[in-house]
């Protein structure tokens, strides 16, 4: 569905889109809350435990509410749906591929990442998707880029190489971490392109739910041996707020929010609410754990942020490009993981 059709159809429903405007916003609080949540459970779980804990909850709220969603498509257009189709056997590598990168290797990493470093200083890192994304689809000739796409590259590498220059101070010590964020957000970006071609097969929704439960599980397998060692009746009361409403509620009911907005909103208006994420979690970071940021994180977050914005804004509605609604709601259903 074309942005204009979205004004048109918005314009018809002002009460439901004003209330979609305030989920988001509130969303993108509560998305920006779950970097600081994580950093205070790290205090007292191993990364991959607290990581693959929440990886469950927010997959299965998350699986939950998507069916719900397809099913409820499915009875008001009359058509049958399958949530898990049969995987023609050509196909079951690139899946394969698709869920290790994307549902094992990426959170794992990620989590490590965030361990030697801090939530807010983590959220920017994972904002220079775009940046990262749109380079990839440029090389690999499956993206356009303008004059205004280019500049937000530009951009958002001078955000990358700030915050990477800040990071060898050897009194932060967080280049380890920023490395192990960047390895996790590059392969976020190849999982995203590799699993386009299934999505417009199989349906992006049925995709990214089959990915997550083949790498959720194998995510959870290697996991096991730290996850029987923690000692889960002394966690305290954030932790389980972060393990269970920062994967049920910010991961589960938050791809639904983030859905419905898309098909109500469009893409662009949902894609602005995701760039203010890392400007809520450093403002969080600094209301409630009293983490300042450096000069130079805040440099490069709005380097990075503006960045984003020309690449999937400004530059997305001068320069013809054949994303459909579909490659929209994959991009915004994939992106649980920084959730």
């Amino acid at each position: 569905m074309a942005e204009s059709e979205h004004s048109e159809h918005t314009a018809q429903n002002p009460g439901k889109e004003l209330s979609h405007h305030g989920l988001l916003l509130l969303f993108t609080f509560f998305w920006g809350a779950n970097f600081i949540l994580a950093e205070v459970a790290l205090r007292e779980m191993a990364p991959i435990s607290f990581s693959v804990s929440r990886f469950a909850m927010g997959g299965i709220a998350m699986l939950a509410v998507l069916y719900a969603q397809c099913y409820a498509d499915a009875k008001q257009t009359g058509y049958s749906f399958q949530f898990f189709p049969k995987i023609d056997k050509k196909d079951w590598m690139r899946l394969l591929w698709v869920s290790v990168l994307g549902a094992t290797l990426a959170p794992w990493l990620g989590i490590e990442g965030l361990g030697l470093t801090h939530g807010a200083r983590a959220s920017i890192w994972l904002a220079l998707g775009p940046a990262v994304s749109t380079g990839f689809g440029y090389i690999l000739s499956t993206e356009k880029m303008g004059k205004i796409g280019y500049l937000g590259v530009v951009l958002a590498g001078l955000g990358t190489l700030t915050l990477a220059y800040d990071g060898l101070f050897v009194e932060q010590g967080y280049w380890t971490g920023d490395l192990l964020l960047f390895i996790a957000l590059v392969l976020t970006v190849v999982e995203l392109h590799l699993i386009k071609p299934l999505a417009r097969k199989y349906g992006s929704v049925s995709m990214v739910a089959m990915r997550t439960v083949i790498g959720g599980t194998l995510y959870l397998l290697i996991a096991s041996p730290s996850l029987v060692q923690e000692n889960w009746l002394n966690l305290g009361m954030w932790t389980w707020i972060a393990i269970l409403a920062g994967g049920a509620v910010g991961v589960g009911v938050g791809q639904w929010v983030k859905v419905r907005a898309l098909r109500l909103l469009g893409p662009t208006r949902v894609v602005i609410y995701g760039n203010l994420v890392p400007i809520a979690a450093l403002l969080i970071a600094w209301l409630s754990i009293g983490q300042n940021p450096s000069l130079y994180e805040i440099i490069a977050g709005l380097l990075v942020i503006v960045g984003a914005i020309c690449i999937q804004v400004i530059d997305a509605s001068r320069t013809p490009h054949k994303h459909t609604q579909q490659d929209d709601e994959l991009s915004v259903v994939s992106s649980a993981k920084q959730d």
